[in-house]
């Protein structure tokens, strides 16, 4: 009966220890699952994140850039402002310059035709009202004198009306500069304005993005703690079972065989199963690794260095070469390897990834 007891005990024992084997691996398998996606989220952060970087340095310089441009549109205004002052001015000197030269010219008439229509007798009363020659000669000379002066300043009323002139469409020809300057100004502040609201939305949008993401990290984080504390507390309750069943039996074959733990020293070994990675099916086996993908709408990659990349047929992103964009962890694959994945061959272009995970980069 007692050893009845005994078995009883001990096939208990070994059913609690079995259940809580599978418990640990269990823990484990999660474990494996959640690590590289916290990892593919990290590093897909940090790309957000610069991105981010970049997008405030550009909105940073546009605003600075829409700063300058109202610096010069003032400026310019102030000035249009005093050349129209100028422009006032010297089209009131020229009404000025013309009003002389017209008087100068209707005085000059009038001298002229009373000369014509009086010359006679103007000459007859020289003649007669001289008190010698010398005194005719000089009145002679008055008349011819009056005659030069009325030429001369109707001449220098002509130039003066002639540079004043110049100098108004001088001044009129700036002012249509200015006014040329001042549209080209306004437009591109209106295409900077424009670019400053689309670089805002997509920062707003990218933040909104990065703050998604933080809170799913800590999510997955805790997650992980909850599984890695369950994983623990069923390690120690399986070390203590064992010490319990030691005690029990004392058979080495019995013993070894019910504390056996399995091998870790295999490495990430996944089995190799059938089927393609596809936007919807985001997660395969093949060839010995685990595959996800990483999609460049999401994360730019800016810091690879990918030659010739484009997007082929399959939405799959590729080198010059036609490999497609690999991310593998650093003891897996080195940079530049050359591995076979579900939709080909690929080449290694980081490896920020978790161990045993191949993330295959694409434009899903």
């Amino acid at each position: 009966m007692e050893n009845h007891m005994i078995k009883v005990k001990r096939k208990s024992m070994k059913e609690g220890i079995k259940k809580r084997w599978w418990i640990l691996i269990l823990s484990v398998c999660i474990l494996y699952v959640l690590f590289p996606a916290s990892i593919s989220r990290a590093g897909k952060l940090n790309d957000m994140e610069g991105r981010s970087s970049v997008l405030k340095s550009e909105l940073n310089n546009i605003n600075g850039e829409l700063l300058e441009i109202g610096s010069q549109i003032a400026e310019n205004e102030n000035k249009k402002e005093e050349l129209e002052g100028q422009i006032t001015k010297t089209e009131s000197q020229l009404a000025i310059a013309r009003k002389n030269e017209e008087n100068q010219y209707e005085d000059m008439k009038v001298r002229i035709q009373y000369i014509y229509e009086n010359d006679s007798m103007s000459m007859l009363t020289m003649i007669l009202t001289a008190d010698d020659m010398s005194d005719f000669v000089n009145k002679i000379d008055f008349v011819q004198t009056l005659n030069e002066y009325d030429r001369k300043m109707l001449e220098e009323l002509e130039t003066l009306r002639s540079a004043i002139e110049k100098e108004e469409k001088k001044l009129k020809k700036q002012q249509d500069s200015y006014d040329e300057l001042e549209k080209e100004l306004q437009s591109k502040r209106t295409q900077l304005k424009k670019k400053a609201s689309e670089t805002s939305t997509n920062l707003s949008a990218l933040e909104t993005q990065i703050q998604a993401m933080r809170e799913e990290q800590a999510r997955a984080a805790a997650e992980a703690a909850e599984v890695a504390k369950k994983a623990e507390e069923a390690s120690v309750k399986i070390s203590t079972d064992k010490s319990a069943e030691k005690t029990d039996n004392k058979q080495a074959d019995s013993k070894n065989e019910s504390t056996k733990k399995p091998s870790s020293s295999s490495g990430y070994q996944y089995p190799t199963g059938g089927g393609k990675l596809t936007p919807s099916k985001g997660v395969v086996y093949f060839n010995g690794h685990r595959e996800t993908y990483y999609s460049q709408k999401v994360l730019p990659g800016y810091g690879l260095k990918i030659p010739g990349r484009h997007v082929a047929s399959d939405g799959t992103v590729r080198d010059k070469n036609g490999y497609i964009v690999l991310a593998a962890h650093f003891d897996d694959y080195k940079r530049g390897s050359i591995v076979e994945t579900s939709l080909g061959t690929g080449k290694v272009y980081d490896t920020g990834c978790a161990k045993g995970t191949i993330d295959i980069y694409t434009d899903w």
